[in-house]
């Protein structure tokens, strides 16, 4: 199997070698983080605006060749050198910078210390890609406010710390590199707060800029260009001595399940209609694009290792079963898809095929702000006599077509979240109830029920992903075509009253229906 390559669209001619110049700031650009890039060759500048997720793939000062960005090579004249840099002693520090060859105007913000005699200037950005987010997942939470929380939930023991994931994060960031990354950032507060104030900077200034408040020594090694006894870190290649301060790590998601194989055919497989042989094929990235796939983050984008003082034991608890179909027959529908190795590596926001909505009772379920007020309204309702069981689904809304604003707050970065509370009564009858995150819009509550049992979750994805594709409207049009399938759609207004009013107002719709 060949090394699988990633590409982006590139100006210069092939086999052209193009210098790196300059990593501007990032900026959101049709609801995506985006960066632009600078490469220079032969005495031109070319800016290329890229996705956010391909930080890892970059090397200021490096050379590139026909677009591939998976591999690279460093300047002449550097050294590989180890540097500790100590709490207290990198300072912040910027200034306005003139990129060459262009016109676009930059500011230079980088740690500047001290180490054996000699000074060192190393870039915020490198800090970003190398040290606190050096993977997908963490660089775009970086301009998310305390998102982690839709994510996974955090339980501390004696020596032990548990991750129960939700579906909406991703499996493959549960392989055993990315789990000790994100542990490491999670478990020291120092860190921790770095990363987590930098969302909050960049809100309120749109710059990317921390204080170097780590209280613990950093060892790196890096690669150096020096010049009047000053070292410029240009790549960070190795990240040493992180301590993770529990031995025991245990997680859970939804989709680690005990697989058992099955003699029963599959019910779908899907099949490239353009992809040959065994080898893998190169793709190119178009900032154009929305969504990721699911490779990306797996490509060995470069040489950036990370070394534990200590390892701890990975515990992947299985909690379901599924069953593993190897087999097909004549009923096992076939899809055919174009495999066009054009990708983006925006995040993905549930662009996986298979992926399925995660089931909470309502006790588990913790939210934020308005969702937090619709749960407490729901457990309210749920002391009813009439009422059986409660039943919560939290998401982020689905991407749609065109300027899809309506997935994003206000912020333009924070995804807009959604409750479904399925509502059983005593008598057995099923209502949802469907709550978005407003944010100062008027979004009415929607109840659904329907006399005949059906398959809910179709019904479900058509109402959200009509609603961003309507800019956050229920259309008289798209409650039709929901009706039209015999389900019966009431539309209830908030209320600013307390949240025992709103259970009673719920209430009083639901008994409606208690004798139909």
């Amino acid at each position: 199997m060949s090394k699988q390559q990633v590409k982006i669209i590139w100006p210069f001619a092939k086999r052209e070698k193009a210098q790196l110049i300059w990593i501007g700031e990032p900026f959101i650009y049709d609801h995506k983080m985006m960066i632009k890039t600078y490469f220079r060759s032969q005495g031109r500048t070319e800016g290329i605006l890229m996705d956010w997720g391909t930080l890892p793939c970059l090397a200021i000062q490096h050379f590139y060749t026909d677009g591939i960005i998976t591999a690279s090579e460093p300047p002449k004249g550097i050294q590989e050198i180890d540097l500790t840099i100590y709490p207290k002693k990198a300072k912040y520090h910027e200034r306005p910078w003139s990129i060459q060859g262009s016109d676009d105007l930059a500011t230079s913000r980088s740690f500047v210390f001290s180490f054996n005699g000699k000074k060192v200037i190393l870039p915020v950005i490198e800090v970003v890609r190398s040290i606190l987010a050096p993977n997908g997942f963490l660089l775009y939470r970086l301009f998310e406010s305390n998102s982690f929380p839709q994510f996974f939930t955090e339980t501390y023991g004696p020596n032990k710390f548990h991750l129960n994931f939700s579906s909406q994060y991703e499996l493959k960031y549960t392989k055993i590199a990315f789990i000790y990354q994100l542990v490491w950032l999670l478990t020291n507060r120092d860190l921790r707060q770095t990363y987590e104030n930098i969302a909050f900077t960049w809100l309120q200034e749109r710059v990317l800029k921390f204080g170097w408040n780590f209280t613990r020594p950093i060892t790196i090694t890096a690669r150096v260009k020096e010049k009047n006894d000053t070292f410029t870190v240009l790549q960070i290649i190795n990240v040493k001595n992180k301590d993770i301060p529990y031995q025991h790590i245990s997680i859970t998601h939804p989709e680690i399940q005990d697989q058992k194989k099955s003699d029963e055919a599959k019910k779908y497989t899907y099949r490239s209609l353009n992809r040959q042989g065994g080898d893998e094929e190169d793709f190119t990235l178009d900032e154009n694009l929305d969504g990721s796939k699911e490779g990306f983050d797996l490509v060995q984008m470069n040489q950036l290792k990370h070394e534990y003082i200590s390892v701890p034991r990975i515990e992947r608890i299985k909690r379901s079963h599924s069953k593993q179909r190897l087999i097909e027959d004549e009923n096992t529908k076939k899809y055919y898809i174009n495999h066009d190795s054009i990708r983006s590596t925006a995040d993905s926001g549930g662009q996986q095929l298979a992926r399925g909505l995660e089931h909470q009772m309502l006790h588990e379920i913790e939210a934020e702000g308005e969702l937090q007020g619709f749960i407490n309204v729901l457990k309210v309702l749920e002391q009813y006599p009439i009422i059986g069981t409660i039943e919560v689904i939290m998401d982020v809304l689905p991407d749609g077509h065109g300027k899809r604003r309506f997935t994003k707050l206000s912020d333009n970065v924070t995804k807009r979240r959604y409750v479904i509370a399925q509502v059983y009564l005593g008598n057995g009858k099923q209502f949802n109830i469907i709550e978005i995150e407003r944010e100062n819009r008027s979004l009415s509550l929607l109840i659904l029920s329907s006399l005949v049992s059906c398959e809910w979750k179709p019904i479900y994805d058509r109402l959200l992903i009509n609603l961003v594709n309507d800019s956050g409207t229920w259309t008289s049009k798209s409650l039709k075509s929901i009706e039209d399938q015999g389900i019966t759609v009431v539309k209830a207004k908030h209320s600013s009253k307390g949240i025992k009013h709103r259970a009673e107002v719920l209430l009083n719709k639901l008994e409606h229906y208690w004798w139909e």
